[in-house]
């Protein structure tokens, strides 16, 4: 690819006379992260916006420079500045799940009759994206049973949600670790997260209607401690079926997402999507072009068309080869703006 960036941070096919060579042997359109929490630590617990801000700008010095934040307490994602000319932040603004329905230091209930009001009170506060808790660890006695996971709306209510959302501009993510992924692809979700309890048929229906799938594979499948053999198992049962289900992805091309959810980064979510089975292109794709054609909503074609502002990542070495590159740009330019 030949090509530069001119003065006022437009691509362009002849780069000027007197332009700098940008340092770095290969580029990739601008990073992404597909799903992240910008306001939520480890544990979880909520952080305050300048924490947010700041968790954005060491994302944006790793080389992202999309980032879909999926889901805020009190929706303080809302109060930061949205994506514009291919960068920045695309947020969902607060957590639709039930009373019971989701960690409760990081939501307020939202009971069914008010499901779609909420949705639409996130649109009209410039969420570009709904997310909805499909299914949660129910309470026992008051303690959450990780082995007992239950879905928090009934379907007519999702189907109610996704067609009022939609006919409002935006799209719905849907969080969900059990079969019931199957009953919220049919209710019409754009985006799958977690889903390791899909099935080859509900991707199949996902990808035919141009939805995708942000697998997580940091959080899904981070190490169990040594001391518990039971969970140890169950995580080798759950990284082989997705396998299975990332092979049926590319057979049925569905959109994969890279996101790294709260306890991730992302050359290690794509170092785990190439081992579990993509190739290293797809996985690259999943953390940079196909990700940014999926929400910027065909827009990413124009990255490196010439007049468009430039959103790229720059490296010494090449990611194809070895993703930890990726946490090492020589150059990132998000919205024709060098970052430093």
């Amino acid at each position: 690819m030949e090509g530069g960036i001119d003065r006022h941070g437009r691509w362009t096919d002849t780069p000027p006379a007197d332009a700098e060579p940008l340092p770095g042997r290969f580029v990739l359109a601008g990073l992404v992260d597909a799903h992240c929490h910008l306001s939520i630590a480890d544990g979880p617990r909520p952080l305050p916006l300048p924490e947010a801000r700041q968790n954005l700008r060491a994302a944006q010095q790793a080389g992202i420079t999309l980032v879909r934040d999926m889901g805020s307490p009190g929706a303080i994602t809302l109060q930061m500045p949205l994506a514009m000319e291919g960068a920045g932040l695309l947020p969902a603004g607060r957590f639709l799940a039930p009373p019971g329905g989701y960690f409760p230091e990081l939501y307020e209930p939202v009971t069914a009759d008010d499901l779609v009001q909420a949705a639409r009170d996130q649109i009209a506060a410039g969420a570009r994206w709904v997310k909805l808790i499909g299914d949660f660890p129910v309470l026992d006695q008051g303690v959450r049973r990780p082995d007992l996971v239950a879905p928090t709306y009934a379907i007519d209510d999702v189907r109610r949600l996704v067609e009022a959302v939609h006919a409002a501009g935006g799209r719905v993510a849907a969080h969900t670790t059990t079969a019931w992924a199957a009953d919220l692809v049919a209710a019409g979700v754009d985006s799958i997260e977690h889903g390791d309890a899909l099935t080859g048929d509900a991707l199949r229906a996902l990808a035919a209607r141009g939805g995708a799938w942000t697998p997580t594979l940091c959080a899904v499948l981070a190490p169990a401690p040594a001391d518990d053999p039971a969970r140890r198992r169950r995580l080798a049962e759950r990284r082989e079926r997705l396998v299975h289900l990332l092979d049926e992805a590319v057979r049925h091309r569905v959109t994969v997402l890279a996101g790294t959810d709260v306890v991730g980064n992302l050359p290690r979510e794509v170092r785990l999507l190439t081992e579990l089975g993509l190739p290293p292109r797809s996985a690259l794709a999943a953390a940079s072009s196909d990700a940014r054609r999926y929400l910027l909503t065909g827009d990413a074609a124009g990255d490196f068309t010439p007049g468009r502002p430039a959103n790229l990542v720059t490296y010494h070495d090449d990611p194809r080869d070895d993703p930890d590159v990726l946490g090492r740009p020589a150059a990132t330019f998000a919205a024709g703006r060098r970052l430093h």
